[in-house]
């Protein structure tokens, strides 16, 4: 396995975390110090041990800043079932320095114990780490072809990336793929031409001109639904006088304002920020405007209940040598005023967007109890600090790590020994509360929960012009292209044989199997047993594809006639997948009356247009009287027998 590179700032950041813990341990209880000796690879060993067996998705708690936790794994489970074998998902921001790769991974199912694929997908990342244990994989560099179909999804989400895995682990040109992974397609031609499609410019709040922009946008589409809808009616209108039925209302057109009035009020909020721009999660976000102030208090739950059994709590994502740590808890404790501390890993997508102070204010809150809160990022080698009933004096508490430029030194280390000497000057002040920090303030300002109107020109430069002129006109381009397409195509383009086949080797499956499972005396078991001799003769005997839409007929027909639910025999001969005919009528350009179902009686007659089939190198009517399906109806018309398709096929 290649070595795993560690940023500069990880290395420091590691060294940091060891260089404290090691300065500041010494001899200890070895039971206290197993409390502690929790590791990236066991924490998250027990996440996937808590889940359903075999379908273990564990999202961590630092994505709670950007994600709902529980939809995000329930949605990631449902794409990874399709895979058919047990898995092990763990899901977190990307952070090559706590998770190496497959090194973390194999760790990890060592310790489960249990086989499937072990699967770590990194948030805004298209690289995935896979470990198979027990079960095999498809092709050997799983990874890597992930990889290569995720190019261009450096911004996507964790689901996203999910689908793109389960995708390409199903696809049916993975092995090929394998073989030549410099030729791997990327799973959008976007991505190929360096297509964003992480946000909309058009949409973008802080763009100039968005607001109108906006509006022309939500204009337009609402005015091209509102002559949609009109087109529609007047479609429909025709079909139901053709037929000498009632049109069922005309709540089309209702439906299509209303829709349009929905989008320009969504649209409006989103030009001004409510929505579109935003990292959090809208459902998480709404708690920010009470205490804690945090969007998730999982890891906050986690630190105050490690703080019973002592003040130093040291998150199992944070690496580094945890020898020493109950002697260090209690000197946190000899002070005038108790000393709480977290050693952390922050990230921009957690609880406290990140920011140390937000995590020490949220642990101050939810602890309650009057002393020092001191969080210690050891990645970023930041410090948040919040006090409780007590007040630095002299000239305060004003210290941060430095950065050493030589970071094998321990300089870093002696630095937060200083720390430790900070608290010295804090003294008890019952009048002192947590203050809220001011990034608290400013992520609740941009929260989609704030209620802002449109901006300038929204309404006069875009929705309206869009509404009534340019939806309008584009409504009606599409409608008319719409009716005059359908036209053309129905009349020019037949019926794709691939798709005829696989439709009638399925109808052809489930009649089998209703004639195997239906008793001996059911009603009509003699005349389905008739018509399945003659589908399976027409299958299994080199069909075209006038073959094939027989056997579809007289399939559903047998498998009607055993569930009692054909009470005409008679096809469509407009379109024998449309079903039974109820009734008859002229096609489009004849005299002759045939049987119709209820969908192509409402049609006007030139609407009525009749499927077209590819037989051999001519382009032909299924009802054709030159073959033997056409001359019986599909058997309604005349007695379909079996030796009439073989003597058939043997003439042709």
């Amino acid at each position: 396995m290649p070595p795993t590179l560690i940023p500069r700032s990880g290395r420091l950041s590691i060294i940091v975390s060891c260089a404290f813990l090691s300065l500041l341990a010494g001899p200890s209880d070895a039971r206290a110090e197993a409390l502690h000796d929790i590791g990236p690879a066991e924490y998250v060993a027990d996440l996937l041990i808590a889940e359903p067996e075999g379908e273990a998705v564990v999202i961590g708690d630092m994505l709670a800043g950007t994600h709902d936790l529980e939809d995000t794994a329930d949605h990631v489970r449902d794409l990874f079932s399709d895979l058919g074998v047990p898995f092990h998902v763990y899901a977190s921001p990307s952070m090559p320095y706590t998770y190496e790769g497959r090194a973390f991974l194999s760790e990890v199912a060592e310790r489960v114990g249990a086989d499937g694929l072990y699967v770590h997908i990194a948030d805004g990342s298209p690289r995935v780490r896979t470990v198979a244990v027990g079960v095999d994989t498809p092709v050997e560099d799983v990874d890597g072809l992930v990889g290569a179909r995720a190019r261009g999804e450096e911004h996507s989400s964790i689901e996203t990336i999910a689908e793109i895995y389960v995708e390409t682990l199903l696809d049916p040109a993975l092995e090929e793929w394998a073989e030549n992974p410099w030729h791997v397609p990327p799973r959008d031609p976007l991505d190929e031409e360096g297509g964003d499609r992480s946000s909309s410019g058009l949409l973008d709040p802080d763009r100039p001109g968005a607001s109108a922009d906006a509006g022309l946008l939500v204009g337009t589409v609402g005015g091209a639904l509102i002559i949609l809808a009109v087109v529609r009616v007047r479609v429909l209108r025709r079909r139901y006088r053709a037929s000498k039925e009632d049109l069922p209302g005309t709540g089309a057109v209702v439906g299509a304002v209303a829709v349009a009035a929905v989008l320009a009020i969504g649209a409006g909020a989103a030009t001004s920020g409510a929505v579109l721009g935003r990292s959090e999660n809208p459902a998480s976000v709404r708690r920010l405007s009470s205490p804690p102030h945090v969007t998730s208090t999982e890891r906050i739950d986690r630190i105050v209940e490690g703080w019973g059994d002592t003040p130093l709590y040291v998150d199992p994502h944070v690496r580094g040598d945890r020898i020493g740590l109950t002697r260090i808890g209690a000197g946190l404790e000899e002070g005038t005023v108790p000393v709480r501390a977290a050693l952390v890993v922050q990230h921009g997508s957690d609880e406290s967007a990140g920011v140390p102070d937000v995590l020490a204010y949220a642990l101050a809150h939810t602890y309650g109890e009057e002393g020092v809160y001191v969080v210690l990022d050891v990645i970023g080698g930041r410090v948040g600090t919040a006090f409780v009933g007590a007040r630095p004096t002299g000239e305060g508490f004003d210290w941060s790590p430095p950065r050493p430029s030589d970071p094998d030194g321990v300089a870093l280390a002696e630095s937060l020994h200083g720390l430790a000497d900070a608290f010295g000057d804090t003294v008890p002040d019952p009048t002192v509360e947590p203050r809220v920090p001011p990034e608290v303030e400013e992520r609740i300002a941009r929260s989609p929960d704030v209620p802002r109107g449109p901006g300038p020109g929204f309404l006069s430069d875009g929705l309206l012009p869009g509404l009534f002129v340019v939806g309008p006109l584009l409504g009606a381009a599409l409608s008319a292209a719409h009716l005059f397409g359908t036209r053309l195509v129905r009349r020019a383009v037949p019926i794709r044989g691939r798709r005829l086949r696989a439709q009638a080797e399925r109808e052809a499956r489930r009649m089998l199997e209703d004639l195997e499972r239906v008793p001996n005396r059911t009603p009509g078991l003699s005349e389905a047993t008739a018509e399945a001799d003659v589908a399976l003769a027409a299958l299994h005997g080199d069909p075209d594809d006038l073959d094939l839409l027989g056997v579809i007929v007289l399939a559903r027909r047998a498998r009607g006639r055993l569930s009692g639910t054909v009470s005409r025999p008679s096809v469509c001969m407009l379109d024998p997948l449309h079903g039974p005919a109820e009734g008859r009528g002229r096609p489009r350009h004849t005299r002759r009356r045939i049987p119709l179902c209820a969908e192509c009686l409402r049609l006007p007659e030139e609407e009525r247009v009749p499927l077209l089939l590819r037989i051999g190198s001519r382009i032909v009517f299924h009802g054709t009287a030159e073959r033997v399906w056409g001359r019986t109806w599909y058997g309604t018309r005349e007695v379909l027998e079996r030796h009439m398709v073989e003597e058939e096929r043997v003439a042709r």
